[in-house]
């Protein structure tokens, strides 16, 4: 496979493993660049039941809910947030503090994203029908959540399912850049990682 291949990793293909508290069960898309050894980890998670999550030393933490019930999440040291499906803006926490999820109605989906603070840096930013996303940093994602048809500069078209993680790897961070069928509405999040924190700063 060349480094460069674009990848569609859907959640409907993702091994589903139950957390050690039996509150949910987390589904892991992509942990980049090594699985066991992760600079960034991109997953979804199903809640069935309120109760701490799992502490993540130096992990810096961005969450939402992509459907069912809405949650609160209460993290020390900060104000309680109640998160809804609908919202486009990802909340942030620190992995470090102890953080407890307070299921507000049914169960939940949710989208979670984590860095390692000393070995990445991390952009994201909602998307709403843009049509091109452009990039030279070394690896670039966009999570959707409805169906969506891009096209990279000479490549061939490219149909993603909804609840689906797009990876762009660029190790030679070149300018790359995705076409969005004009017919398609995109929701979700685009995300620009480095692992250079020289070049990220």
């Amino acid at each position: 496979m060349d480094p460069r291949d674009i990848l569609v990793l859907p959640v409907a293909k993702a091994v589903a493993v139950p957390w050690r508290n039996g509150g949910g069960v987390t589904r892991e898309l992509l942990a980049w660049p090594d699985s066991k050894d992760w600079a960034l980890r991109v997953s979804v998670a199903d809640i069935a039941a309120s109760g701490p999550f799992s502490g993540f030393p130096g992990v810096d933490r961005w969450f939402a809910v992509l459907s069912g019930g809405a949650v609160q999440l209460s993290t020390a040291g900060t104000a309680p947030r109640e998160l809804s499906a609908g919202c486009e803006t990802l909340h942030a926490f620190a992995g470090d503090k102890p953080t407890h999820c307070t299921m507000q109605g049914g169960a939940t989906r949710d989208f979670n994203l984590m860095v390692r603070r000393d070995r990445a840096r991390i952009w994201q930013q909602p998307v709403r029908n843009s049509p091109v996303l452009a990039t030279r940093a070394q690896g670039a994602g966009l999570f959707v959540t409805a169906p969506v048809t891009l096209q990279e500069d000479g490549g061939a078209a490219l149909s993603v399912p909804a609840m689906a993680l797009v990876w762009c790897p660029n190790p030679q961070r070149s300018l790359r850049r995705l076409r969005v069928n004009p017919a398609d509405t995109v929701r979700g999040w685009w995300l620009e990682v480095e692992t250079d924190l020289t070049r990220a700063s």
